[in-house]
């Protein structure tokens, strides 16, 4: 029995060698144009030396399309997202299409094939200067190389946020060669930087892009070295902020006026301007978490805000003078010099003079009636004081909203 099974098994072991024999053998996969141009093209190709005679320039055309752009306040950083075409002549990459089937262009990995060293001189993140994704370049049997990676560049740019939430800003991206002077690489643009932005920015929209192609000499080196810089000028979208902000400043201001319109001996207005005083503050501190502290080019919002929380302190001292002379008994006249003032032309037009008394006299002095000749020209100095104080304030806060305006 045992011998059987051995004999069976090793039958069928000699029987499956023999089909195996027979089988045709696996070939490979054939080898296509594109597999031998890419062989005979790399074959002893050097990636990181430029493709021409070291006397020779490389012409590198650059042309720049923008899809999005964002602004780190804080930090002064401008970035731009995009695409960022490349192209250049390879001496070292030419063929007859005839000899690969006709074979004009191929797509390979940009890091087998020579890149020109284009950076971000104005580079916000020194340590990072890996700005282009890995996609192909395209290579034409002429030796042309284009190569349009996607970009991301994050750039310094200096900020001038004196007119916000109004403000313009002007930042630029500077790319250039790092190492290739410009008797070795030479820049240059085809076709014209465009704007095609895919989601717009919640705060800024995009005005204008220029570009400038500039030729430094360093101290360092003795030859020139090329750069092309896109200018770019943003708007900010102030919608949002002039509801925030400007409208409430333009009430700030009407309640800082109105507290002058009370009668003389209404205690109210010094309750009124603690809370004008308080929501100033509140806006203050808001504008200190918002904006960058930035020397030089404070907000205009920011100084009147600002300027008005002293114009508010020093109408509370107003306030002050002009409740202790109304509710205060006097035992001596008014100083001749300001009953001159009272009785004349100024006191008729802000409304105090002698005919004038009805809208001071409408309540009690916190000593009694006012009656006597003495107290009511105290009176009617108080309510001057009040006028004269808000046509001052009124034309502080015009001259104020046309220069922020401005």
């Amino acid at each position: 029995m045992g011998c059987g099974y051995r004999f069976t098994l090793l039958a069928l072991c000699l029987v499956g060698l023999c089909v195996a024999d027979d089988a045709p053998p696996v070939k490979a996969s054939a080898a296509t144009w594109a597999d031998k141009l890419k062989k005979d093209l790399l074959l002893n190709y050097d990636r990181n030396l430029r493709p021409t005679q070291y006397y020779n320039v490389t012409n590198v055309e650059v042309n720049m399309e923008i899809r999005h752009v964002d602004i780190d306040e804080d930090n002064s950083i401008f970035t731009v997202s995009g695409w960022l075409k490349m192209k250049w002549n390879d001496d070292k990459l030419k063929w007859n299409p005839d000899d690969y089937g006709k074979l004009n262009v191929i797509r390979t990995n940009p890091e087998s094939v020579w890149r020109p060293d284009l950076v971000l001189y104005n580079n916000a993140r020194p340590s990072d200067i890996e700005h282009y994704g890995m996609t192909n370049v395209l290579i034409y049997n002429t030796g042309e190389v284009l190569w349009v990676p996607p970009t991301d560049y994050h750039a310094n740019c200096k900020l001038n946020l004196r007119f916000w939430p109004f403000d313009q800003q002007t930042c630029f991206v500077k790319i250039g060669s790092w190492t290739f002077d410009g008797y070795k690489l030479n820049i240059s643009e085809f076709g014209k930087a465009k704007v095609d932005i895919d989601v717009d920015n919640n705060e800024w929209t995009v005005l204008d892009l220029a570009t400038d192609i500039h030729t430094t000499i360093y101290e360092c080196c003795p030859e020139p070295y090329m750069d092309i810089r896109y200018n770019v000028t943003l708007q900010r979208q102030s919608s949002t902020h002039r509801a925030i902000v400007i409208s409430p400043a333009f009430v700030i201001m009407l309640l800082a006026l109105s507290v002058f319109w009370l009668p003389p001996n209404c205690g109210e207005k010094i309750v009124l301007n603690g809370i004008i005083a308080l929501i100033v503050t509140v806006f203050l501190i808001y504008f200190a978490t918002q904006l960058p502290a930035m020397s030089g080019n404070t907000p205009l919002i920011v100084t009147f805000f600002s300027t008005t929380l002293y114009l508010v302190a020093f109408g509370t001292i107003l306030s002050v003078i002009v409740l202790r002379m109304s509710r205060t008994k006097h035992a001596d006249p008014v100083p001749h010099v300001f009953k001159k003032q009272l009785d004349g032309c100024l006191g008729s037009v802000l409304g105090v003079g002698s005919g004038s008394l009805s809208s001071i006299e409408d309540k009690e002095a916190a000593v009694g009636e006012i009656g006597d000749a003495k107290q009511r020209d105290w009176c009617r100095l108080a309510g001057f004081i009040d006028r004269l104080a808000f046509l001052v304030y009124l034309v502080i806060f015009i001259i104020s909203a046309v220069y922020h305006s401005l």
